[in-house]
């Protein structure tokens, strides 16, 4: 069976960008703060090939 080699640089970015708007609302204490944890997670586990 053949792999594909993934580009994974996409969902890093991803990760790095929501990690840093992550930082940003918590210092912050904006109210919305849980919009970003959908990004920040499923970004990580992308980049990671976990699924």
């Amino acid at each position: 069976m053949e792999q594909k080699k993934k580009y994974k640089g996409f969902y890093w970015l991803i990760f790095l960008i929501s990690s840093a708007g992550l930082a940003i609302a918590i210092y912050y204490h904006w109210p919305w703060l849980t919009f970003i944890l959908p990004f920040f997670a499923t970004s990580f586990v992308k980049a990671l090939d976990i699924i």
